[in-house]
């Protein structure tokens, strides 16, 4: 018996050591990790740590690539004389970039807010919450958005006991960010990212959206941008920018089109726009404005915003 006993008292203590060294290995890996991820000065988990942390710009855009590489800072701030950020992000769609949001209304107030949409952007797909991963590496020192990251499954607040597990995916990207040759490789103009090559099947193609099942995390997420800005009094301006196509049955545009008109906020649609659909020259591809298309759509943007403010000036004069 006794020898029974201090078999099983040597395989716990074994144990006990065994899970001690994984939470230490844990720990030191996770830690040296997190020094990297924030110690990139280049690339596209830069820029998102950038918005989040220390932008203190009067405008801010929002979106996914469509929003990285349409609009210009260079045009907005010349035009409108206020700072430009473009936090617009590849692969990354209205839950990031509401959590991007939450964390830069904590540090400070812009003057100007523009969401970039797209036509599907309501639309429930799982890959919406799959992609939450990249604000995983905020978790911890952004209490704000920390509601948001939990979507991404009911287990994310247990995962993230581990200091490794919000940089498990990231290690290439990472690594590149913290290379030199990354910010002469990338040029990155406040956030964004210029394309310069243009489309090669200037075919004008019809995209029908489908019908799908509304998400109401995403409803729910754009109520709350609006009344953030409400109270805040920021400008808030939803865009749903160019694409080569002619694009058909969209519950998105129907549902900001409704909505703006209801809270009083500024819808800007462009799809079948005819000053583009006609240039296919300004576009790299179907989805996505090259430079030369970027800085012509900022241009009308920043007009649309101007006539807006003027109409303020008007109606308050008044």
């Amino acid at each position: 018996m006794e020898v029974i006993l201090n078999k099983y008292l040597k395989f716990g203590s074994n144990a006990i050591i065994l899970i001690s060294l994984f939470i230490l290995t844990d720990q030191v890996i996770g830690r040296v990790l997190r020094h990297f991820y924030f110690k990139q000065e280049s690339g596209l988990y830069y820029r998102t740590t950038y918005a989040i942390d220390s932008t203190k710009a009067d405008i801010l855009v929002f979106g996914s690539s469509r929003a990285n590489h349409h609009y210009v800072p260079e045009v907005f701030e010349d035009r409108l004389n206020l700072s430009f950020y473009n936090s617009g992000r590849d692969g990354n769609f209205l839950l990031n970039n509401y959590g991007i949001f939450k964390a830069v209304l904590k540090r400070y107030t812009p003057k100007i807010i523009i969401f970039d949409i797209n036509n599907d952007e309501l639309l429930y797909e799982k890959t919406n919450y799959d992609r939450l991963s990249s604000l995983l590496p905020y978790y911890k020192d952004h209490p704000e958005i920390r509601n948001i990251i939990e979507l991404k499954s009911p287990y994310e607040k247990f995962k993230l006991i581990s200091e490794i597990y919000p940089f498990n995916s990231s290690l290439i990207t990472m690594a590149i960010g913290n290379m030199r040759i990354n910010k002469i490789r990338i040029i990155d103009q406040k956030g964004y990212i210029p394309l310069i090559n243009k489309i090669n099947d200037t075919i004008l193609y019809t995209t029908e959206y489908k019908e799908g099942i509304v998400d109401s995390n995403l409803v729910n997420a754009v109520r709350e941008i609006n009344y953030y800005c409400k109270l805040k009094k920021i400008d808030l301006v939803f865009i749903q920018s160019p694409v080569y196509a002619n694009i058909k049955n969209t519950f998105s545009n129907e549902f900001f089109e409704k909505f703006a008109m209801d809270e009083k906020i500024m819808y800007l649609n462009f799809n079948n726009n005819p000053q583009f659909l006609t240039k296919p020259e300004y576009f790299q591809d179907q989805n996505h404005l090259n430079n030369g298309g970027a800085r012509f759509f900022s241009n009308l943007v920043v007009e649309q915003i101007i006539r807006s403010i003027e109409i303020k000036r008007t109606v308050t004069l008044n």
